[in-house]
């Protein structure tokens, strides 16, 4: 055999292949995603209906016409009915679509009675009704539609009972009866057959989103046991860093209490003014913190400390670096004391600077002593050259009277002057000693307040 004879389809596969295609394409008219599942199968079922009874309206015109029956024609009355329906199932117009095709349905199937009678075409509302069930999700609507399907169907019965019938010689009441019968079972078939098959087919996908959220649950379960003990980890992790939050968190409020009460602290903005002061400076200004808080730090500088450090310290600090110096203060009832501070730029959160940490050490005592010194070494060198005056002059004086009296160079009278020199000596040696007293004892009184004076 030809290989291409065995590719090659046959006439009547192609005739039905290319049918196929175009039944499910007439199935799929007005066909969207958006719209839900149950309502996208009405819709099917409603277009293949559409299709079915446009074939068997035609197919019995044609036998109609065939056999000479008057009546041919009327089956074709339920055409523009089928046609307007697919129309607005395109549209999207569902609702309409279902409506006019019960509706139209009822009146064609009614006329149908009347005219064709004897034919069974009562025998199509039982279709009708199955249809209605099937097509409309609106309970009131199903209702309706059987109870007139029911309604016209037992008017038919009494109207065909007490109305004389002339049959038409042309028709077989027999055969076509039962045609039409086998016809309208052919549409309930369908029907079930329709939703058989589209029971299946969302079986088959529910089966298949079972099995995915199965396998879904699976890898949901595992996760979340890997969550669980990545959980476990972090809370181990929080517990560890909180507690390492809280002993570091003790350890700074230590730091801060010794600096607290060891050290000065406050925080200016960048103008200067106190925007935080400690315990420390409030003892040491005389001032409150309300009193202090928004002022500028010049209310406490000493004119000759501002004078001395403003243009490098702030210069330093806009620059962002670390100032320190000696800094000296008077207090409220106007003492002076002095700090060792060190100045520290604040940042904010975009690198600018925003404030100034300033911490200082006490040195007060420090500075009352070098000044205490500084006057010391003043007077021991005013001391110094007084005793080099007072003391060595006459020591000189006494010494050249001692060594002529060795000499036995004077007479009688000559020694009253030399005991008077003596005297002038001895004074004078007197007086210089007592300075040098007072001295240390005043000396010894201005140590004793330094060291009695809190800063």
């Amino acid at each position: 055999m030809n290989p291409i004879d065995v590719n090659r389809s046959h006439p009547f596969q192609i005739v039905l292949k290319k049918l196929r295609s175009a039944w499910k394409r007439g199935l799929k008219i007005g066909y969207r995603s958006t719209v839900p599942g149950l309502l996208r199968g009405r819709i099917m079922l409603l277009n293949g209906l559409a299709f079915i009874v446009l074939i068997s309206v035609v197919s019995f015109s044609v036998v109609y016409a065939a056999i000479g029956y008057t009546y041919f024609y009327g089956p074709l009355y339920i055409v523009p009915v089928l046609i307007v329906v697919l129309v607005l199932n395109r549209n999207g117009k569902f609702r309409a679509s279902q409506n006019l095709y019960l509706v139209g349905s009822l009146l064609v199937i009614s006329y149908w009675c009347y005219e064709g009678r004897g034919t069974g075409n009562e025998y199509t509302l039982i279709g009708l009704a199955t249809t209605a069930t099937l097509i409309s999700e609106d309970r009131v609507s199903v209702i309706f539609a059987n109870v007139m399907c029911a309604i016209i169907f037992i008017a038919y019965l009494v109207y065909h009972t007490q109305t004389p019938f002339v049959p038409d010689p042309a028709i077989n009441y027999t055969i076509v009866p039962a045609a039409i019968l086998l016809n309208t079972v052919a549409v309930i078939s369908f029907q079930i057959a329709f939703f058989r098959d589209l029971a299946k087919h969302y079986d088959e996908k529910l089966t298949v989103k079972y099995n995915e959220l199965r396998k879904a649950e699976a890898e949901l379960k595992s996760n979340n046991e890997e969550i669980k003990a990545i959980n476990e980890k972090l809370q181990d992790l929080t517990n560890q860093l909180e507690s390492l939050v809280r002993q570091k968190s003790r350890e700074l409020q230590t730091y801060i209490d010794a600096i607290d009460i060891n050290m000065y602290s406050c925080i200016n903005d960048k103008e200067g003014k106190f925007v935080q002061v400690n315990e420390q400076i409030v003892k040491a200004s005389g001032y409150t913190a309300e009193e202090l808080l928004g002022k500028h730090y010049s209310m406490l500088a000493t004119p000759e400390h501002q004078a001395a450090n403003e243009e490098e310290r702030r210069a330093a600090l806009l620059e962002g670096r670390v100032w320190r110096g000696e800094v000296e203060h008077r207090s409220k009832s106007g003492h002076l004391y002095w700090f060792d501070c060190v100045v520290i730029p604040i940042r904010n959160d975009h690198g600018q600077i925003e404030h100034f940490l300033s911490l200082g050490l006490p040195i007060t005592e420090r500075k009352l002593h070098e000044q205490i010194q500084e006057k010391t070494r003043g007077i021991l060198e005013s001391i110094a050259f007084s005793a080099s005056h007072n003391i060595r002059g006459p020591m000189a004086r006494i010494k050249g009277l001692a060594n002529l009296i060795e000499m036995d160079v004077f007479d009688r009278d000559e020694f009253k002057m030399v005991a008077r020199k003596f005297s002038v000596c001895s004074d004078e040696l007197n007086t210089a000693t007592s300075e040098l007293v007072d001295f240390v004892h005043n000396h010894q009184e201005l140590l004793l307040r330094v060291k009695s004076r809190k800063p």
